[in-house]
């Protein structure tokens, strides 16, 4: 997380930086303009105080041009006093650029060049003229020219000169504090960018521990984001694929459990018919018996390769149907043939037990599904034996089909002997009533469950008392 920080606080100070020089440059320009203003602004009041005052003594006593004498009535050295507190050039002038009032030491400055221009337009519009000398955008000298008007007449004008040294000073200074400014401001940015930073950074740091947690299988750690942004629901989906994790974890070693149980069993029902046909053939080949018992012995050498086969069979099934390669036939069919033709199949069977099986239709009209019709079939069969097994003699197995919602539901009911204790196995591998007085393979229930499932369907048992009840539920068209 190191480099992120750097990464932000790198990009947040070039931004900074950026940001600082785009202020420095434009108060620069600003503030240039208004200093230029103050200035501009002052040396216009100044000068129409001047022309004012100027205008009552030329109309009091109109000025006769002369050049000796420090000025008339005092008006020389109230401009020399002007000129020494000011800081700028001042003349009195008449159209001729010849001064009206002379003071002491101003015949060491010349007019500024170029004002002839100004003053006569001064004369000839009687409005106050500017005058300002740029080099490279700043202000280099700057000059206004103010009409002195008496009853309406120009008697001459008032011309004031600077070379704006002070403004430029001003300038500086400020440019100055402006630096010193933003420098600090930078500094004090930068700090608070690498606290930002760390704090910012902190959450996707707490989430990539998480996930360091996770790949270790370590689905205890805790991880709290309370940003309220985009960082937290980052932050909840962890959170969820965590508890995905632990599910797919609990999954998985069940699985191993199961297959482990499955092993187990298997290596058990095939174990003891492998050994009654290797005793009785040890005992056959040995010649120990005689003609009689010889023949029992196949007898029961033909029994258990019998049910060895069908407990081989019924395995590759259960393996076939688990398999996602492979592919069910489905068509559409009527249930309603299904089940009659494993009520066929099962005819003799239950004759033999004097059981009577009844068929419900409430359907009021033929519903169809979308299935295979021999694996449907075969799992009515197998549920059908399974009454026919654990049904006592005499007894009616009833068998009902009914539209729930959009569900064909097939249920299939008998009586029983006695309760069953566990109905949540009932659909698991290897799982019987009676092992010891009841045939089979204890695979049947396993293999019409993957039969509903592979057709997107629902099967489920419930007892009540002494009956025991098998559900099928399939979708319909």
């Amino acid at each position: 997380m190191k480099k992120i920080t750097i990464r932000l606080i790198k990009q947040f100070v070039a931004l900074l930086l950026v940001f600082a020089m785009m202020i420095a440059f434009f108060f620069g320009i600003l503030f240039a303009k208004q200093t230029e203003d103050l200035h501009l602004e002052e040396m216009t009041h100044r000068s129409e105080l001047i022309s004012n005052t100027l205008s009552d003594y030329f109309a009091d006593a109109p000025l006769v041009h002369s050049n000796h004498g420090s000025g008339s009535n005092g008006y020389g050295a109230f401009l020399r006093f002007l000129n020494q507190i000011a800081g700028e050039d001042i003349w009195i002038l008449d159209e001729q650029l010849d001064s009206l009032i002379d003071y002491a030491h101003h015949n060491q400055k010349q007019v500024p060049a170029g004002m002839n221009k100004s003053v006569e337009k001064a004369f000839h519009t009687k409005k106050m003229q500017v005058a300002k000398s740029r080099r490279f955008f700043q202000l280099q000298e700057l000059s206004v020219v103010t009409p002195i008007l008496s009853d309406g007449e120009v008697e001459g004008v008032v011309l004031m000169h600077s070379k704006v040294d002070a403004i430029h000073k001003n300038q500086l200074s400020g440019y100055l504090m402006l630096l010193m400014s933003l420098l600090a401001s930078v500094l004090i940015a930068s700090l608070l960018a690498w606290r930002l930073s760390k704090r910012f950074v902190k959450p996707i740091e707490d989430m990539r521990n998480y996930a360091d947690e996770l790949t270790q299988e370590n689905y205890q750690a805790p991880l709290e984001i309370n940003t309220h942004d985009e960082l937290q629901e980052l932050g909840d989906q962890l959170t969820h694929l965590c508890h995905r994790l632990v599910e797919a974890k609990q999954a998985r070693e069940g699985k191993e459990q199961a297959e482990k149980d499955f092993l187990s069993q298997i290596s058990h029902e095939l174990r003891t018919p492998v050994m009654v046909i290797k005793s009785s053939l040890e005992a056959i080949n040995e010649g120990m018996l005689t003609t009689d018992e010889e023949k029992a012995y196949l007898k029961q050498l033909l029994v258990e390769s019998t049910d060895l086969e069908r407990l081989v069979n019924d395995l590759l099934e259960l393996s076939r149907l688990q398999s996602t390669e492979f592919q069910l036939q489905k068509e559409t069919i009527n249930p309603l043939d299904c089940i009659e033709d494993a009520l066929r199949s099962y005819r003799l069977p239950l004759n033999e037990k004097d059981q009577q099986a009844h068929l419900a239709n409430q359907l009021t009209e033929p519903k169809m599904i979308h299935g295979d019709y021999l694996r449907i079939t075969q799992a009515l069969k197998i549920l059908l034996d399974n009454a026919n097994k654990y049904a006592p003699a005499h007894s009616v197995i009833e068998l009902k089909i009914a539209e729930q919602e959009k569900f064909l539901a097939i249920t299939i009911e008998n009586s029983l002997d006695e309760q069953i204790s566990d109905i949540s196995r009932l659909f698991d591998s290897f799982q019987r009533g009676d092992r010891n007085q009841t045939s089979g393979t204890g695979l049947g229930l396993a293999i019409a469950k993957q039969v509903i499932r592979r057709h997107q369907g629902e099967i489920y048992a419930e007892t009540d008392q002494n009956k025991f009840k098998i559900t099928i539920l399939l979708p319909s068209l």
